[in-house]
């Protein structure tokens, strides 16, 4: 049987609130202090694993541990492989001038067509750009002096001409022909005697030379260029005017040596990077690049960038299962979160009228407090204090979604609930109301206390001089007072360099800290055992006090509101800072957020299909971030878009050309822009109209919730 002492010890234990009962409201505070102890332990080993993550690949190891380390490995090597093999082929280092590899592949399934051995002689390049720009360009020729002339002739002649040594180029502007079909002659003159660059003779100097020293070697061939005016309507009816260049062209193409087709890798490279896949694949085709070569190079710059970014999107954005936060995990960081702020704040938060509302879009938070006679912050700084610290949480523990905070001073009468015991300014005689001091025998103490504070001013005025000094800003505003129990600091200050939004680099929470130590250090014998209580505020916000935030929505007249998203650093950082890009990816994950069930359900091969579809801004980086959002598996997001990416490229190499054939040989080019423009408007519309849904969503619904919760 237990003793009393052991009875009495139990209910004290449970005895929760200390009021001499053990009840049902002791036992409800106690489960839930154990709920709480519960929870903040969860928060810490969640902490734990985001702030010191387990032998991550590339930080506390060299090892890869995980899929993603093992994919960005895969990366990096088919990088340097792949751009490793296009240099060594575009310098002539490694078989510059053979032809095996592309004599091996033409006429075979990767190549249909036959390609031409010209190693040994003079012989013609000649494509068509995207703009429709005829470009020529000599091979083979020797190291000597030459000419190259290119003639059009219709109902009149036409003479384009480039002077100087070996191999020449030249490039016709489409806007100098007219509508009609060309005989195009190109010649090559080279003076085998001369080793002279003409590259400085003129036009006129250049026809001289060819009439009166004819070349000892010469070479030629002969094409028809068609140009024609064709019209195309507009999705509103408009037709609009614009000039086509067909080439034709029936000899057949010569073999590329490796080191030609290396050269056009980086050609194709630029092109892509450019105008993407299309434009490369158009420019290709047009040169007679081998299709399995265009393929080659798409796919590999899909691979380096999927493997290498993809895998670093991955790391910074995504989060596992169970680091994502539940709805009382949230509400609890958020409670000692401001726990913590207050303390430096010196305000009393109402716990028991405080709100979180957790939605999928949005994390809002309304907070009462009241002031205490410490308090020396505005409601301004309460606020801005406040949201910094929670969204510096937010990023620790990879919370994307947008902050929302309302405080709410409980107290309307700024003196009336403060503590009647409020401290004294005593900088002169005229300011202290004698009514709150107390009648003393002895007046020994109060003068002593008034000549303290004295010296403390002036201590306090040298110890900001040098402050300021050091920090290279100017004092705004900075005032000293005390009590029995504690001294307040306020300072205002701004940066004196020029360009300082962007240069400044320490926050207002660094000098903040930096002038709480130094007037420790140098203030000690003044302050003595009293409470030191500083505010530090730059009057002009710089983009280092900003930066905690890393986007932030601002609502309108109707639906008022601003919301703030946590800083990130990376490639997701900055796409999620960035105004635009921002904006986008909210909407999709708004999106993805509304249809989970069909993203879960067709997310993967519709991934395929966007990535593979030829629209703008339809890659596999774009494709990965989209992954991404929809919370798809890794595995599952880089198989699809490498599938997708793969069957893009092949697509494109050996079938883009001929679809832009097809369309101008039966004058449906018109149709083709149409259909474009269509698919862009109803894109547009669909996105504009889930962008202004989010928005309504986003900020009616915690407008809503912040009025409950005010008048509750």
């Amino acid at each position: 049987m237990p003793s009393d002492d052991t009875n009495t010890g139990i209910a004290e234990i449970l005895d929760v609130n200390e009021d001499g009962e053990v009840n049902l409201e002791d036992l409800k505070k106690l489960a839930s202090n154990i709920e709480q102890d519960s929870i903040d332990s969860e928060l810490s080993r969640i902490r734990e694993r985001r702030t010191n993550p387990d032998k991550r690949f590339l930080v506390n190891t060299i090892l890869p541990r995980t899929i993603d380390d093992y994919t960005l490995v895969f990366g990096l090597t088919a990088g340097v492989v792949f751009f490793g093999t296009i240099l060594i082929a575009s310098s002539g280092i490694l078989m510059g001038d053979s032809i095996n590899i592309d004599k091996a592949t033409s006429g075979t399934i990767l190549d249909p067509n036959e390609c031409v051995d010209k190693s040994e002689q003079i012989w013609f390049q000649n494509w068509i750009d995207e703009d429709y720009n005829l470009h020529v360009s000599s091979q083979n020729a020797p190291e000597n002096s030459s000419i190259l002339m290119v003639k059009f002739s219709n109902e009149t002649e036409l003479i384009e001409i480039i002077s100087g040594k070996g191999d020449l180029s030249l490039s016709i502007d489409d806007e100098i022909l007219g509508q009609g079909e060309y005989d195009v002659s190109i010649e090559l003159h080279v003076w085998s005697d001369d080793n002279s660059d003409y590259s400085n003779l003129t036009f006129n100097e250049s026809l001289s030379k060819l009439n009166s020293d004819p070349a000892t070697i010469f070479h030629s061939k002969s094409i028809i260029i068609n140009v024609e005016l064709k019209e195309k309507s507009s999705l509103w009816g408009a037709k609009e005017t614009y000039k086509t260049m067909e080439k034709i062209d029936e000899e057949s193409r010569a073999c590329w040596t490796f080191q030609q087709l290396g050269a056009w890798g980086w050609v194709l490279m630029g092109a892509e990077w450019v105008g993407g896949r299309e434009t490369a694949m158009l420019t290709g085709g047009s040169a007679q690049v081998p299709p399995w070569f265009m393929a080659l190079v798409s796919m590999g710059m899909s691979v380096f960038f999927l493997c290498v970014q993809y895998p670093l999107m991955h790391r910074l954005y995504h989060r596992e299962t169970d680091d994502v936060l539940t709805s009382e995990q949230m509400h609890r960081l958020i409670h000692k979160t401001i726990i913590k702020a207050s303390q430096r704040l010196q305000i009393r938060p109402d716990y028991d009228t405080m709100k979180v509302q957790d939605r999928a879009i949005s994390i809002d938070v309304f907070l009462p407090y009241q002031i205490t006679r410490r308090t020396i912050a505005t409601p301004v700084d309460v606020k801005a204090r406040i949201i910094k610290e929670i969204l510096s949480e937010f990023a620790i523990f990879g919370e994307m979604r947008p902050l929302q905070l309302k405080t709410n001073r409980i107290d309307k009468e700024h003196n009336k609930n403060r503590d009647r015991t409020e401290f004294i300014e005593p900088t002169s005689l005229d300011q202290i109301d004698y009514t709150k001091l107390k009648i003393l025998e002895d007046y020994q103490d109060f003068f002593s206390s008034m000549s303290n504070f004295g010296k403390l001013e002036v201590a306090f005025g040298e110890s900001m001089r040098r402050w300021f000094k050091k920090h290279d800003v100017a004092d705004y505003g900075s005032a000293i007072m005390a009590d029995e129990e504690s001294v307040f600091v306020r300072v205002i200050y701004r940066p004196v360099s020029r360009f300082a939004y962007f240069l400044f680099k320490p926050t207002y929470k660094n000098l903040q800290g930096d002038l709480r130590e130094q007037l420790k250090s140098e203030l000690s014998e003044y302050i003595g055992k009293r409470t030191l209580v500083v505010s530090a505020r730059n009057e002009r916000s710089t983009l280092a006090d900003r930066a905690v935030a890393g986007r932030v929505e601002q609502g309108s007249e109707e639906l008022s509101g601003e919301a703030m998203v946590a800083k990130r650093g990376g490639i997701s950082g900055a796409l999620l800072q960035n105004p635009f890009m921002g904006d986008i990816l909210s909407t999709v994950e708004f999106v993805a957020q509304k249809n989970r069930s069909r993203i879960d359900k067709y997310g993967f091969w519709g991934l395929i299909v966007f990535v593979w579809i030829p629209f703008m801004a339809s890659g596999v980086l774009v494709g990965a971030m989209l992954g991404l959002v929809s919370r798809m598996k890794f595995e599952r997001v880089l198989i699809a878009c490498l599938i997708g990416g793969s069957i893009a490229s092949i697509t494109w190499a050996y079938t883009a050309r001929g679809i832009i054939e097809f369309m101008e040989r039966y004058h449906a080019e018109a149709f083709f822009p149409f259909l474009i423009l269509l698919v862009i408007a109803f894109t547009w519309i669909h996105i504009r109209n889930n962008r202004q849904r989010r928005r309504e969503e986003l900020f009616r619904d915690s407008m809503a919730f912040f009025s409950g919760a005010s008048e509750a």
